[in-house]
């Protein structure tokens, strides 16, 4: 069976994250999102992939390339400047023409491990035209409701919320096995859930594959930081590269992950899990807190504590700093003494600017996003939940209590 795997949106609730990068290739762990799914298709052994592109597609082929270096072979079909999945629906549809049926998986979700394999099992098991992995939400905000019967089988999907009638919590989690005969309704419809409506209503069965583990899609800033939580959560043993320095009077609690040519200094506090990439520096007296992901060639100077927070590569961030709850892009520079606000007054939900859209996050602590190539100024203090675009300058003793763009330093 072929998998065809979406990664040619925009993601623009994701801004500035992805002003310089398609989101498939936002890296946690030192890996892009898009590595994990190609990684557990391949420990299932499908190794045929199809992967859409489109928004800055070239990078995802720059590093996955043929797919030789991960086991399996890799095709790229091109939606062009076309947006929405039926695009990249219809622009894989001549590599998968001639199977009975594919597996469907979005490239910007980060679940635990097993997805892909409930979809074959529940595909198999039920002997359905189609499946769906189906998973539960508390509040199922933008995504759209699934309907199921007692028998497990999908009555309707894609139901808006300020329509539906029925109580299902149930959306869909991204992974799908589709017949290949869809794609004219695909056309027809225009919609994904509106396709699989018409084929079910034609009388066909589309089985429900339960996913009750965790499953984070990654359709908003503060998703990047709740991935890196579910992944980090999953490591239960330390692994330390040969070559790394650690000097006297370091602590390391819990499980960590540091890659190689890494120098610890001394008096630093590593609370894991923790992840750290190959060549990076810890300075003195600096506290690494749990949920941490820090990339490759980052530097993190004296006394600085970084809290529940992901560091692209090669972020620095200077002496006497404070990063708690926050998103830091590639290349950027955090100078001495910034300090990013984590919580909004009382017990009030921190909002963040989506779109030119106030949106609550639902979470009561959220510091800054900000993207690659910044250069922030000392003694800077970030309000909860501020966006600072790429390649902004922020000078000196700024207060950000706004997003921030400032003039750009060079082009995107």
């Amino acid at each position: 069976m072929k998998t065809v795997i979406l990664a040619g949106g925009k993601g623009l609730d994701l801004y500035p994250l992805t002003e310089t990068r398609p989101k498939p290739m936002i890296t946690l762990l030192g890996k892009p999102i898009l590595q994990y799914l190609i990684e557990e298709l391949q420990q299932i052994g499908l190794n045929d992939i199809v992967i859409v592109v489109g928004y800055k597609g070239e990078q995802i082929k720059e590093y996955f390339k043929n797919g030789l270096d991960f086991n399996v072979n890799i095709q790229y079909a091109d939606q062009g400047e076309k947006e929405g999945i039926e695009s990249a629906l219809l622009a894989a549809e001549e590599f998968v023409a001639n199977d009975s049926e594919f597996l469907l998986l979005f490239g910007d979700i980060v679940p635990e491990k097993g997805l892909m394999q409930r979809a074959l099992n529940a595909f198999e098991n039920t002997q359905a035209d189609m499946t769906m992995t189906l998973t539960l939400r508390g509040d199922t905000g933008d995504f759209g409701i699934v309907e199921i019967d007692s028998m497990g089988m999908v009555i309707k999907a894609g139901i808006k919320k300020i329509n539906q009638a029925s109580e299902s919590k149930y959306v869909d989690a991204g992974c799908f096995i589709i017949r290949t005969d869809i794609f004219d309704e695909i056309r027809t419809q225009q919609s994904l859930s509106k396709a699989i409506n018409a084929r079910i209503e034609k009388g066909d069965k589309v089985s429900a594959a339960i996913w009750e583990k965790e499953w984070v899609d990654i359709g908003k800033p503060w998703n990047i930081i709740e991935a890196n939580r579910l992944l980090l959560s999953n490591i239960t043993e330390s692994r330390i590269a040969k070559d790394v320095s650690i000097s006297t009077n370091v602590e390391l609690k819990n499980a960590v992950i540091i890659e190689k040519n890494v120098e610890i200094s001394s008096g630093t506090v590593l609370n894991g899990p923790v992840y750290i990439g190959a060549n990076t520096y810890l300075g003195n007296n600096v506290l690494i807190r749990d949920h941490c992901s820090i990339g490759k060639g980052s530097l993190i100077g004296f006394g600085s504590e970084i809290k529940n927070s992901v560091l692209f590569d090669e972020a620095k961030v200077f002496r006497l700093c404070y990063i708690g709850d926050s998103v830091i892009g590639q290349n950027t520079s955090v100078s001495s003494g910034v300090m990013t606000v984590i919580t909004e007054t009382g017990m009030k939900e921190v909002s963040m600017n989506i779109n030119g859209k106030k949106v609550s996050t639902g979470l009561l602590k959220l510091g800054a996003i900000i993207g690659d190539n910044c250069d922030i100024g000392v003694n800077t203090l970030i309000f909860p939940g501020r966006k600072i675009s790429s390649n902004s300058v922020v000078e000196p003793g700024t207060t950000i209590k706004d997003d921030y763009e400032s003039e750009k330093r060079g082009n995107i």
